[in-house]
């Protein structure tokens, strides 16, 4: 005879009751403890993880930002001192000094030295001081072969309290012997302040230093009166020379001791270094924010489970948010970083990039490239006659012409000044040619009819170039559309003209 069943209800209760002991209940929990807690550590660490790879890239987006001001603002002294050389013997070269100066809060002073280092003309009425000793006289001078010259920060003798540094660039006679020097005197703190209302990255810090050690600044500032400061370089940077992109590395700043995360770019053209900087504490500032905020709903999730699961999706919340942030700060940096501020055209290291990829294509697939560059008429005039936010809505309006007309795939950059470029892909010569006749009218014809926002008439000239069997370097493509450009303007300007057979 079998024997007897236990009915089901009672099983049920016995298993309920089983589970209910103390020893169950603390093995459960310990479970739970440890898989929540499991869970809560591999989410720190991925965050730690998370928030030093977006630190390292909006480090680096804001390093590319404020290398791309430094260049341009160098860029331009670097203009401004060669169009004046070629302006030297001008009768009324004082008054133009004079001009150029009141253009810009940052030109304390623009100077043409003679041979000797006299000053013979400058944007000064006062006494002339003696400036023969100065660096960027006597650089040039004891160096034939040096083009231009970068000089350390000094005190001005003509301008008490201010502190500058200089571009300067030799005159040389028709036998190529030195014979004066052209320079712009750089106001340091008017410099500082607008590198520093671009340094966007909190707790970043910006350093720019001549290859022989010689700051030329520093931000933050660290002391309310400048001084003559000099640093020692790393021993490991690559030579000068091998012209290194970004130079990533963690160590001691030579400014204020600490530990920092750097980034440094060699300028060859200046003999500069552009180095960005961040501690990594403040890379992990918005997650260690978040961290200590977890911390009370931690201890809290260790006495009662429900409490514990509130702490960590409220710091997950938490976290989101600042990622979101970052990400949001990392997407402005990188429009920053490629697209001219004025226009909205890419700019050329932007451009850079997008035509070595279209190259690339090109060289795997097949098909025809064209370049199209062109540049605004008397583009210098409009702004001595109307004022340089004049010319600012002459190069607004022209690239928003320009931009309507154009294809998706279709490239259009800033090179500079009043000069652009489009680079066309799967078009040839004849199909290049009508779309730089259509875009020259255009160009004239809104200009026309736009009365209200540009203060006279414009026009622009083109020149073009297609990709030839072969050829591999963008330079070459370039320079072969710059020289077409060229003939347009030496033919009469408003024209198109294609590159020589």
């Amino acid at each position: 005879m079998s024997a007897p069943t236990e009915p089901r209800v009672v099983r049920t209760d016995r298993l309920i009751d089983s589970l209910l002991l103390p020893r169950a209940i603390v093995f459960v929990c310990a479970i739970l403890l440890a898989g929540l807690n499991s869970l809560i550590v591999h989410q720190l660490i991925e965050g730690r993880k998370e928030a030093l790879v977006r630190g390292d890239e909006a480090q680096t987006l804001q390093h590319r930002a404020l290398l791309s001001q430094i260049e341009q603002t160098l860029n331009l002294y670097e203009y401004v001192v060669s169009d004046l050389a070629g302006r030297r013997d001008t009768p009324a070269l004082g008054d133009e000094l004079r001009r150029l100066g009141a253009l810009d809060a940052k030109l304390i002073d623009l100077l043409v030295l003679s041979r000797d280092g006299q000053i013979q003309h400058w944007a000064n009425d006062g006494p002339r001081p003696d400036v023969s000793d100065r660096e960027y006289f006597t650089a040039l001078r004891d160096d034939p072969n040096r083009r231009l010259y970068i000089g350390p920060v000094r005190a001005s003798r003509a301008y008490p309290d201010r502190w500058f540094f200089s571009l300067s660039r030799p005159l040389r006679t028709a036998d190529g012997s030195f014979d004066g020097v052209i320079v712009a005197i750089i106001d340091l703190s008017v410099f500082n302040r607008d590198l520093a209302e671009a340094l966007e990255v909190e707790g970043a810090g910006l350093g720019i230093i001549k290859a022989d050690g010689h700051v030329i600044t520093r931000l933050p500032v660290m002391t309310n009166r400048p001084t003559e400061e000099s640093v020692k370089l790393p021993d490991d940077l690559p030579p000068a020379d091998t012209r290194p992109g970004l130079i990533k590395r963690e160590d001691i700043s030579p400014f204020d001791k600490a530990l920092r995360r750097q980034t440094w770019t060699y300028m060859p053209d200046h003999e500069l270094w552009v180095i960005t900087s961040i501690t990594r504490e403040r890379m992990l500032s918005l997650w260690w924010s978040s961290v200590k905020d977890a911390i009370p709903f931690w201890i809290a999730l260790n006495l009662v489970l429900v409490a514990g699961a509130l702490a960590m999706l409220a710091a997950s919340r938490r976290n989101q948010r600042n990622m979101r942030a970052l990400q949001k700060l990392t997407s402005r940096l990188e429009t920053q970083a490629s697209v001219d501020p004025l226009t909205g055209a890419y700019n050329r290291r932007q451009f850079d990039v997008l035509a070595d990829l279209e190259f690339k294509r090109t060289r795997r697939h097949g098909g025809a490239v064209s370049l199209l560059a062109l540049d605004v008429d008397h583009f210098k005039r409009i702004n001595d006659e109307w004022g340089h936010p004049e010319g600012d809505k002459v190069l607004q309006t022209v690239v928003r012409v320009i931009r309507d007309r154009l294809r998706s795939t279709d490239i259009l950059a800033r090179f500079g000044g009043e000069e652009f470029v489009v680079l066309m892909p799967h078009t040839d010569l004849e199909q290049a040619l009508i779309v730089a006749e259509t875009l020259r009218h255009c160009i004239a014809e809104a200009a026309a009819h736009d009365t209200n926002a540009l203060p006279c008439p414009v026009t622009a000239s083109f020149g073009i170039a297609t990709l030839r069997p072969g050829e591999t370097h963008l330079s070459d493509l370039i320079r072969r559309a710059d020289m077409a450009l060229y003939a347009a303007k030496r033919k009469g300007r408003n024209r198109v003209e294609i590159e020589a057979a």
